[in-house]
């Protein structure tokens, strides 16, 4: 079961996530610009929506869900030929941004064994690797989802996501990381907090599936709460956009409250707020996110996001005389879009 206008805004975040990344001034207007949260809370808790979608569709011919073990391979693949390539050129041609890979040049054999097991990841080289961990984990936590016939069981399979979340929040991640050599760079993203936004993103389509297939009085009662609360998640949503962008005299809330790394508490609640009434949007009008361009990228995520990690380091090698002045700091991310789009389009499978 493929839902088009759901490739169609994980087209939209991955543009977003690319326009992000290249730098200001596109930067200063998309980052963050919905809330206290960025692009890539929706696009990890998209992967576990659609990912969860897909595993109650290929349950009867593949029950143990072996398909996405081999999409978790092939998502390392992908990571290990661009850490390698990048690596290797940042040591040959690309001076300026082989400071990120130290921890490699330094240490050539621990460091592959390491980057290999996905422990030691580079900067910017750190989403890939979670999503593999997510879908070797997933591979067998989705099958108990797709069983579930009760709600009250999905919450049960939720709640060890949702207890390491809360653990991640006062250093869980600092104590693992203690356990390996100081000179591993771990990245950016706590996959302890992450792995919440994406098994969370399982759980909401494995109740939704479940309120779609299993009429009950709870199941309608449910789904009527959810549909008349969408205005008060729309007040709420609008009041932390005020808040974020301090557009009402509030002070900011803490920093542990909102951080990006280990998914803060707010941070969380304010991005599924916006979940929320996307899926109401969905729900509503199913065709008003569905965009033909962004469509295609979405369906092709691995590789247009592994594309754009390779234009990001080679922008970061131009001199900084043209990486931050116009016109060229505003027309190349436009142009690394409109190439990874290309990129999106020519692995379209031709029509015979």
């Amino acid at each position: 079961m493929r839902i088009r206008a759901l490739d169609s805004i994980r087209g939209l975040l991955l543009l977003q996530m690319t326009l992000d990344h290249f730098g200001k001034p596109i930067s200063h207007y998309l980052y963050q610009c919905f809330g206290f949260f960025s692009a890539a809370e929706g696009f990890f808790f998209l992967s576990g929506f659609v990912g969860m979608l897909a595993a109650a569709s290929k349950s009867v011919k593949d029950p143990t869900q072996s398909w996405m073990r081999w999409r978790a391979f092939k998502t390392w693949r992908y990571h290990a030929v661009t850490l390698l390539c990048l690596c290797l050129a940042s040591y040959w041609f690309l001076p300026r941004v082989a400071y990120i890979f130290k921890s490699l040049h330094q240490h050539p054999f621990t460091g592959t064994l390491w980057s290999a097991t996905l422990v030691n990841t580079p900067e910017w080289l750190d989403v890939l690797p979670l999503y593999v961990v997510f879908l070797l984990l997933g591979s067998f936590v989705f099958p108990l989802f797709v069983k579930a016939r009760r709600k009250r069981t999905i919450f049960l399979l939720w709640l060890p996501s949702c207890t390491v979340w809360i653990a991640t929040q006062f250093g869980l991640r600092d104590a693992v990381n203690a356990l390996f050599p100081a000179w591993i760079s771990h990245g950016d993203f706590d996959p302890f907090g992450w792995q919440f936004v994406y098994f969370s993103g399982a759980a909401v389509s494995a109740w939704w599936r479940l309120a779609r297939t299993v009429e009950s009085p709870t199941s309608t009662l449910a789904v009527t709460i959810v549909q008349k609360s969408t205005p008060a998640l729309l007040i709420a949503l609008l009041f932390c956009f005020l808040w974020s962008h301090q557009f009402i005299p509030l002070e900011l809330p803490a920093p542990a409250l909102v951080d990006k790394f280990s998914v803060g508490p707010l941070r969380f609640a304010n991005f599924f707020l916006f979940m929320l009434t996307i899926c109401w949007v969905v729900r509503t009008w199913p065709s008003l996110l569905d965009f033909r361009a962004t469509n295609v990228m979405g369906r092709h995520s691995l590789d247009v996001y592994t594309a754009h990690i390779v234009f990001l380091y080679l922008w970061m090698s131009v001199p900084n005389s043209i990486r931050y002045h116009a016109p060229w700091n505003v027309l190349v991310p436009l142009a690394a879009c409109v190439l990874l789009w290309a990129l999106a389009k020519a692995r379209e499978p031709r029509k015979q």
